[in-house]
């Protein structure tokens, strides 16, 4: 009977990088969590719209998605990397749509059915994404409602596109990595 690794550990030669991504990451949630409960919060003033900044904000969400693809495919560890990738996008998704609602809510607290401080906004885009929506908290405007209707839809391209995008990113690394490829540009 041999002393192999257990089942599920990590391999030696993953360890060290395996925890550097880890370290990595947590590092980037803090600080991405830390910027969203510190920048302070305008409230939309009526008249305002929020549209113009969320579509810029969706617009670089995109850019970020498609830098992380050749940097995934390039990485020394893809699959590593597609993960870190997949989580900071994930994570930035639900921060960019928490932003707007908590925005909305302090220029007028009636467009929910209570008013929102950072923690409920979070709370409410989470249970949007996940599908979940418990009715503590709705969108009581049309405004607002048609909102949560574009988030809802936008967590299906994440669910399907994003997911799919990085994830393909990271098996061609793979592969690139098992023919003995160098990386592109290198």
């Amino acid at each position: 009977m041999s002393a192999g690794p257990a089942a599920g550990a990590i391999p030696g030669g993953l360890l060290k990088p395996t925890l550097w991504t880890v370290a990595r990451l947590a590092v980037s949630i803090v600080a991405m969590i830390w910027v969203y409960y510190t920048i302070p919060v305008k409230g939309a003033v009526d008249g305002d719209s929020d549209l113009p900044w969320l579509i810029l904000e969706l617009v670089l969400f995109g850019a970020i998605v498609g830098i992380q693809v050749p940097l995934i495919v390039r990485a020394r560890y893809p699959l590593l990397r597609g993960i870190e990738a997949l989580a900071l996008t994930i994570l930035l998704f639900l921060l960019i749509f928490a932003r707007v609602y908590l925005s909305n809510s302090a220029g007028n607290p009636a467009v929910f059915s209570q008013g929102l401080d950072h923690t409920t906004a979070l709370y409410f885009t989470v249970t949007v994404f996940a599908t979940v929506g418990f009715g503590d908290i709705v969108a009581t405007s049309n405004a607002m409602k048609l909102l949560v209707t574009v988030q809802m839809l936008l967590n299906l391209v994440v669910f399907g596109l994003v997911i799919k995008v990085l994830s393909s990113a990271a098996q061609r690394g793979v592969a690139r990595k098992r023919s003995g490829d160098p990386p592109p540009g290198a």
